[in-house]
C-alpha cells in the first residue's frame, strides 16, 4: 500500500509539473501570438498609411501638374489675347493720331481726341493683363525726363485734370521709361478712382543719394490696416497672384506694378494716412535707371505745375479765322485756351501743354473747365509727334 501511495504521489507530481510546464508554454505561445498579431496589425496600419501617403503624393503631383499646365495655358491665353488687344489698340491709336493731324481745328477734332484718350486707357488695362501673365510692356520709348514720364502717365488716366505735378528733368534710360509710365499711371488711376471728384492728386519728387522717389498723394478713402498690409506684400512680391484666383472682377493693377518693379529694378511702396488723410504711393527709381549727369551740372529745381484750367470761351461754331489774322500772342494757344508746348522731347507728350509758362492774362482759373472735352483735346494735342516717333 505504501508503495502504491508513493507511486501515485510521484505520478501526481509529474502530472502537476507537466501541467505547469504546458501551461507556461501555452502562455508563452499565447503571448508570442499576441505580439505577432500586434506587430502584424502595426505593419498593416503602417502599410496602409504609406499607401495613403503615396496615393496622396501621386494625386498632389498630378494635381500640381494639371494646375501648372492649366495656369501656364491660361497665362499664355491671357497674354496672347492681351498682346493682340495692345497691338490692335496701338493701330487704332495710330489711325486716330493721323486723323487728328488731318482734322486739327475742325469739328471732329474733339471727338477724335475722346476716342484716343479712351484707347490709351484701354491699352493700359490690356497691358496690365499681359504683364501679370508674364509678358512684357509692349511700347518702346527713347530716354525721357521724369516730367515727361509723369505726363505720359497722366495721359493714360481718366480725370487727368485733377493731377498736379512737379517738374524734374532727370532723364530715365530707355528700357525703364514704359515700365515707369505704366506704374505711375496705375497708381494715379487708383488714387483718382478712390478720391473725391473735387480733390486733387499731387505728384512730387524727392531726390536722394541713391535715386529719386516719385511721391503720389491723394485725399481719398485710404486702405485699412489689413488692406494696406496686403497691398504692401503684393507690391513687394511677397504675395504671388494666381491668375486663376483673380475672380470675376480681376484687380491686376498692383500685381502688374509689382511684376514691373521686380523686373526693372525699382521699388513701390504705399503708406497712409498722408497729410491729406489719404494714401501715399512712392516709387523709388535708383540711380542705375537714370542717364548719368554731366560733371558739374545740377538738375533743375522742382516746380509745382498744376494741370492747366484756363478760363476760355467755348469754341465758336463759325469757321476759324485764318492764321495770318490771329495775334502773335494767340497763335500758340489751342482750342481749349491752353498754350501749346514747344516740345523738347519727341515722345510722351500727353502732358504737353502743362509745361509752357502762360501769359499773365491767362493765369485766372475757372473750375468749369475741368470736365470740358476741349481741355482733353488740348491736353492731347502735343502727343502726336511723340507717338509717331516712338513707333
Amino acid at each position: 500500500m505504501v508503495i502504491s501511495w508513493v507511486v501515485a504521489l510521484l505520478l501526481l507530481g509529474a502530472l502537476g509539473a507537466y501541467a505547469v510546464r504546458e501551461r507556461t508554454r501555452a502562455r508563452a505561445l499565447e503571448h508570442e501570438l499576441r505580439m505577432r498579431t500586434e506587430a502584424w496589425e502595426q505593419s498593416r496600419l503602417e502599410f496602409e498609411e504609406e499607401a495613403r501617403q503615396a496615393v496622396a503624393r501621386a494625386e498632389a503631383s498630378v494635381r500640381a501638374e494639371l494646375e501648372s499646365g492649366a495656369r501656364t495655358a491660361t497665362g499664355a491665353a491671357v497674354r496672347s489675347f492681351g498682346t493682340s488687344v495692345v497691338s490692335l489698340g496701338a493701330d487704332v491709336g495710330q489711325v486716330v493720331s493721323n486723323a487728328l493731324r488731318e482734322h486739327r481745328g475742325d469739328e471732329v477734332y474733339e471727338t477724335l481726341t475722346r476716342i484716343d484718350h479712351s484707347v490709351q486707357q484701354m491699352l493700359r488695362q490690356a497691358q496690365s493683363y499681359v504683364i501679370v501673365s508674364g509678358g512684357l510692356p509692349g511700347r518702346r520709348w527713347p530716354q525721357q525726363p521724369l516730367t515727361d514720364i509723369v505726363g505720359g502717365a497722366i495721359g493714360r488716366v481718366r480725370d487727368f485734370t485733377r493731377v498736379r505735378f512737379n517738374q524734374l528733368d532727370r532723364v530715365v534710360i530707355s528700357r525703364a521709361v514704359e515700365p515707369l509710365v505704366h506704374t505711375i499711371a496705375t497708381l494715379l488711376d487708383n488714387a483718382l478712382r478712390y478720391s473725391p471728384p473735387t480733390s486733387y492728386v499731387d505728384v512730387g519728387f524727392q531726390e536722394g543719394h541713391h535715386g529719386v522717389t516719385i511721391i503720389i498723394d491723394d485725399a481719398g478713402v485710404r486702405m485699412n490696416n489689413e488692406q494696406m498690409e496686403e497691398a504692401r506684400q503684393v507690391l513687394a512680391g511677397e504675395r504671388s497672384v494666381d491668375i486663376h484666383q483673380l475672380g470675376p472682377t480681376p484687380r491686376v493693377g498692383f500685381p502688374s506694378v509689382s511684376a514691373l518693379a521686380r523686373r526693372y529694378g525699382f521699388t513701390v511702396y504705399v503708406d497712409g494716412p498722408n497729410a491729406y488723410g489719404g494714401t501715399r504711393a512712392m516709387v523709388f527709381v535708383p540711380e542705375a535707371l537714370f542717364v548719368p549727369r554731366r560733371a558739374g551740372v545740377d538738375g533743375p529745381a522742382t516746380e509745382v505745375v498744376p494741370v492747366p484750367q484756363v478760363d476760355a470761351p467755348a469754341p465758336d461754331p463759325a469757321p476759324a479765322p485764318a492764321p495770318t489774322e490771329e495775334p502773335a500772342s494767340v497763335r500758340d494757344i489751342t482750342e481749349g485756351g491752353l498754350p501749346k508746348r514747344r516740345r523738347r522731347s519727341p515722345a510722351l507728350a500727353a502732358v504737353g501743354t502743362a509745361r509752357e509758362p502762360r501769359p499773365e492774362a491767362e493765369t485766372q482759373q475757372d473750375t468749369s473747365t475741368i470736365a470740358r472735352p476741349d481741355i482733353a483735346a488740348a491736353w492731347h494735342s502735343g502727343s502726336q509727334s511723340g507717338r509717331a516717333a516712338a513707333r
